[in-house]
């Protein structure tokens, strides 16, 4: 297990130890750290949901953080490949890709001459079930929750979850108790964290809860009146993820007998998943103490339905509408389990995003035509960078010259290029001439115009999302509005404009300053803002601000 060594001083702080469960702190006093810090963030939560969507909303979720809480109205992301693991890695780190080396969900390994998955880990298997291993192994740097548990030996406890590995894994850090996700229709770890899963785990898993949602329909909760303000339903560019169809209602599991990978498929892209997801954050509180002395604990929790159904359905459509009431009631009753359990008087509370998402580019087109915008295979950018070297060197001695591509980034075959004397560099300012050429692209840069910009300390976007040995020869970037992806229907996000840029950013708790604050801040802030709550030094690499103005 990769646990440093200080953390295996104190029994009472290894992973895997068992504290009284916690219990609600009737004296608390704001002076002090809290005894738990909770990070709730929503998977593809784009920063105008809140407004647009608050008519909807009840008075204990999202109104609580605003009207009890700090809510930064111009917080975003500062990097250019606004993607998950990206943007998870940033969040309790406090660094940007460039720094923390998480530049993308995956990239070309060129030593090993395969795609690198971020969390990717072969010396850390499963637990429990069988897959490929994970750990934050990949992760360059420290998050909150590493520096609380060195700080004190390891009293304090670190607990990650959420619907996706990546997710869990890159806001838990490296010294974590452990970081918990579902494979299929179970929670799982790796062994970088546990060698065996606790009882309370095995319990939640052997109690059918995740299956108990075959057959189950999803239709909107609000009267269907109040979704006129949306897209059509059951629009062309929608997709029917798990055989649950285009439009409202959704059955779960209607294209199989039994629960299988059709019914896993739609879980996933269903807000039931999010339920599983804090209904086990629950446990974990519960069984593992959470708050419950005066080492304070960190629990993060990653909501990853709303990913799945937004590039599905779109920010648009009557499924994220939905999803977003949905979401919204469901953090009323997580913060009202923690107000009970620990007392929100003894807790802080930040809610925030790992990206936006850009409009179904059909949808746009037909609203604002104007707009620009337009859809990009990704596979015919593909073919315009091979065409380019074929056509330049002839054909590859290697079967292909583009090693691997993911939007914005191409990778080009380097033992193909050097077995035939071609320099990368090159190479690489061919393809990207060609790249820029195609129309939808607005700026394109190689590898090493981006490292000459490190060096010369670039803050722009592409250079935040840079780092030497993971980046792509050639990384470009869509014009607003355009959507590069393989699929020809959904959308996607993971440019630098303002749709996939720009998040929430919401505080809640007694050391926070209840108000709204419109100067622009950067989602790099929270980590040190959070270690100046919980009284210790920042992340190793963060290089955000404290955001002073929303601390008592």
């Amino acid at each position: 297990m990769a646990i440093v060594a200080a953390l295996t001083l104190l029994p009472a702080g290894a992973p895997g130890a068992s504290r009284p469960p916690a219990t609600r702190n009737e004296s608390a006093v704001a002076a002090g750290p809290p005894r738990l810090v909770v990070v709730v963030v929503v998977d593809q939560l784009r920063a105008d949901y809140i407004d647009r969507f608050r008519p909807f909303f009840g008075e204990g979720g999202f109104e609580r953080f605003i009207k009890d809480g700090a809510r930064m109205t111009r917080a975003r992301y500062r990097h250019g490949i606004t993607v998950t693991c990206a943007g998870h890695a940033t969040i309790l780190t406090g660094s940007s890709p460039a720094v923390s080396g998480i530049i993308a969900n995956e990239w070309w390994n060129a030593g090993q001459g395969r795609v690198e998955y971020c969390a990717r880990d072969d010396d850390s298997p499963l637990v429990g079930v069988h897959g490929q291993g994970r750990s934050p192994k990949n992760l360059v740097g420290s998050t909150v929750g590493d520096v609380l548990r060195l700080s004190n030996g390891g009293r304090s406890h670190v607990i990650a979850v959420s619907g996706k590995d990546r997710s869990a894994i890159m806001l838990g850090g490296r010294v974590a108790d452990a970081a918990y996700w579902m494979e299929d229709t179970l929670f799982v770890t790796s062994k970088y964290y546990r060698d065996t899963l606790p009882e309370w785990v095995r319990n939640f898993n052997a109690s059918g809860q995740a299956t108990s949602f075959f057959g189950r329909t999803w239709d909107r909760v609000l009267p269907p009146a109040q979704y006129a303000g949306q897209g059509p339903d059951d629009a062309p560019w929608e997709r029917d993820k798990g055989g649950m169809g285009r439009a409202f209602p959704h059955v779960l599991g209607s294209a199989e007998s039994t629960p299988g990978k059709r019914y896993v498929e739609a879980l996933e892209y269903s807000p039931f998943q999010n339920e599983l997801v804090v209904d086990f954050a629950i446990e974990a509180v519960r069984n593992e103490g959470l708050g419950g002395d005066n080492a304070p604990d960190i629990l993060a929790v990653g909501l990853s339905a709303n990913d799945r159904i937004g590039h599905a359905f779109g920010p648009d459509s009557h499924e994220v509408l939905d999803m977003m009431v949905r979401t919204d009631r469901l953090l009323a009753r997580f913060l009202d389990f923690l107000d009970q359990q620990v007392g929100l008087d003894s807790t802080v509370v930040v809610l925030t995003a790992d990206h936006g998402v850009a409009p179904v580019p059909e949808y746009a087109q037909s609203r604002l035509p104007g707009l620009g915008a337009r859809r990009v295979r990704s596979r015919t950018l593909t073919a315009v960078a091979e065409s380019t070297l074929v056509h330049r060197f002839g054909p590859s001695p290697d079967r292909r010259w583009v090693a691997f591509h993911d939007a914005p980034s191409i990778y080009l075959n380097e033992t193909a290029l050097e077995h035939s004397d071609i320099p990368v560099d090159s190479a690489a300012v061919l393809v990207a001439n060609a790249i820029a050429r195609v129309p939808g692209i607005n700026s394109v840069r190689t590898r090493a115009e981006l490292l000459r910009l490190r060096l010369d300390g670039d803050t722009s976007p592409v250079s935040l999302s840079f780092f030497p040995g993971r980046s792509g020869h050639v990384v470009y970037v869509p014009d607003p509005y355009v959507v590069v992806e393989p699929e020809p229907d959904g959308t996607t996000h993971g440019t630098p404009w303002s749709y996939d840029q720009s998040v929430p950013v919401l505080f809640l708790g007694n050391r926070i300053r209840v108000g709204s604050h419109d100067d622009e801040v950067h989602v790099v802030d929270i980590a040190p803002t959070l270690s100046v709550i919980l009284g210790i030094d920042r992340p190793a690499a963060a290089t955000g601000k404290v955001l002073t103005g929303i601390l008592r």
